[in-house]
């Protein structure tokens, strides 16, 4: 989601750039030099992936796929150190089997189609550390209320959209509005829906651009006042007017289950749809690869069926977080997979959430919201539930990766894991004693190996911070995040509490190895290289951060 320039202040932590050749040597470095270099000044860079390539190549000359190519006339990197440049490569049957010159390949494998890229670039198919794959699907076949202005401006877009989509029948839903962007900063209503006679003919259902909250319009809550909603909802928050009492249309984290209850179920064919979009929509931007960052076990089945039956149709690496419903273990219902399909598929970690989001005034806090003491965020379930739940995916052999936006959730989890580590140390020493020095030592060395990770790892304290580190916690960040909110994040924050806010040199200075990054798309732009960009400048797309 791109910013305009006109937003208020605040970069937090620049000191914090995350890249720099002083860290990433060899030829991520010279890539790294390379985006930053003419990002700044085209905006936009025309960069081919070899998948996008060969099949844009084969699309614009409606030929036959031939057994294989040779490509050449190209800038193409290859993340090797031994061989980062080449300056042409073979594909057989879907393989890589050959590198070389130009002259030396096309007289080597002449009965193969040359392509000439004519000078673009070629880097290998990029991986999204953590994103939604059907969530993408999703909101490119809803109403796209990404970057509205006004909630005037969301009531034309569903008017384009029924419009466009005369088949819509009663229920319609959208993503990505965002009230930071609107004058008035405040939620909506669902009276500001239903002033639309138009809309007030449907069943509408929007999320907000950072998945956690839900806004309908008077048809729906007549429908839920007919079923008896309850008062109040543990994890979530059923927006009421704090004058009237009455339902707002606004229904944050837990409480969107009432929303999901009611809401139409998609069939097999749209699932397919979404699946498709989703995925042509990663390969029009280079990615190849995704961690799909929370699915449930129905749509799991989906994938492998998918997989099984028609693989055309899922030409993507999944690696899929199981998401279990209210952050119950359900390893039980969940087959372990290991590369179904040739790599389309692997199945081997769980995904947990811990709390809300900033935007949505969710994100569990320490202490109150600096911008509304009233609200101090939500947590999704009790923390108590999560160190046996870790317990039982640890026995499983699964990576338990957490969603955790605020320092409460970040704190809440790193105790859940490091309580983790230590009973399981301690669970396997036979009655061996073991002094607390060799019991911090070995729990080092297990959280390396288990690889746990906390997703977003957004707003923690220093302390926590430094526990990160020691623990051998992996923090899965997303660097545009942190220009998206930096337009709000110190008012939710306060000037104390943005100092340990998309903190990513903090992390590395304290001792962590591993730094998966990511886009969270559809939250974010699919465009990866968007993220490149705001890792290294933490600017807006426009150039600007004030």
């Amino acid at each position: 989601m791109s910013e305009q320039s006109n937003q208020p202040s605040h970069v937090p932590n620049e000191r914090d750039p995350l890249i720099g050749s002083r860290y990433i040597k060899g030829p991520i470095s010279q890539y790294i030099h390379y985006i930053s270099k003419f990002l700044k000044k085209l905006q936009f860079i025309k960069i081919f992936t070899i998948a996008l390539i060969i099949g844009t190549f084969f699309t614009l000359h409606g030929s036959e796929k031939p057994e294989g190519y040779v490509i050449y006339n190209a800038n193409i990197y290859t993340v090797d150190e031994k061989n980062p440049k080449i300056e042409a490569f073979t594909v057989l049957d879907g393989k890589f089997v050959d590198v070389g010159t130009r002259l030396d390949l096309l007289q080597k494998w002449t009965n193969l189609k040359p392509v000439d890229l004519q000078g673009r670039t070629v880097i290998p198919g990029l991986i999204d550390a953590h994103a939604h794959l059907m969530h993408l699907g999703d909101a490119l076949t809803s109403v796209n209320l990404i970057g509205a202005k006004s909630t005037e401006e969301v009531i034309q877009r569903i008017h384009e959209y029924i419009k466009t989509h005369p088949d819509k029948n009663e229920w319609i839903t959208g993503w990505g509005w965002d009230q930071t962007l609107w004058p008035s900063k405040s939620f909506p209503t669902s009276n500001d829906l239903d002033i639309d006679p138009i809309l007030s003919q449907y069943a509408i259902s929007l999320v907000r651009i950072d998945g956690h909250a839900l806004w309908v319009n008077g048809r729906i809550l007549d429908i839920l006042v007919k079923d008896k909603i309850p008062l109040e909802i543990d994890g979530g928050e059923i927006v009421k007017d704090k004058e009237t009492g009455q339902l707002t249309g606004i229904f944050v984290d837990n409480a969107m289950k009432l929303i999901y209850q009611i809401s139409p179920q998609p069939t097999d064919q749209q699932l397919s749809a979404n699946l498709k979009a989703a995925i042509y929509e990663m390969h029009s931007h280079g990615l190849t690869g995704i961690h799909d960052a929370g699915v449930l076990p129905k749509l799991l089945k989906f994938y492998k069926n998918t997989i099984l039956s028609n693989p055309q149709d899922f030409n993507i690496r999944n690696y899929a977080m199981v998401e279990c419903d209210d952050n119950i273990y359900c390893g039980d219902q969940i087959e372990k997979i290991e590369g179904l399909g040739d790599g389309r598929l692997t199945i081997r970690s769980a995904k947990m959430f811990m709390d809300g989001a900033l935007g949505s005034w969710g994100a569990a806090l320490l202490e109150p919201y600096s911008d509304d003491p009233t609200k101090q965020g939500l947590l999704i379930s009790d923390p108590a539930l999560f160190p046996p739940v870790i317990s039982r995916w640890m026995d499983d052999d699964f990576q338990v990766n957490t969603h955790c936006i605020g320092d409460k959730a970040n704190h809440l989890i790193i105790n859940a894991y490091g309580k983790c580590f230590k009973d399981y140390i301690l669970s396997k020493q036979n009655g061996k004693n073991i002094t607390e020095e060799e019991l911090i030592k070995e729990v080092k060395k297990l959280g390396e190996s288990v690889r746990f990770r906390i997703e977003h790892a957004q707003i923690l304290t220093l302390d926590d911070i430094k526990r990160v580190g020691e623990l051998n916690i992996i923090p899965s960040m997303q660097p545009t995040h942190a220009t998206s909110d930096m337009k709000y994040a110190e008012q939710r924050l306060g000037s104390e509490r943005i100092k340990g806010a998309y903190a990513w040199r903090s992390f590395i200075d304290a001792g962590v190895k591993a730094f998966p990054l990511s886009s969270d798309f559809p939250i974010e732009s699919v465009n990866p290289f968007l993220g490149f960009y705001a890792a290294i400048t933490r600017k807006w797309t426009n150039g600007d951060s004030v």
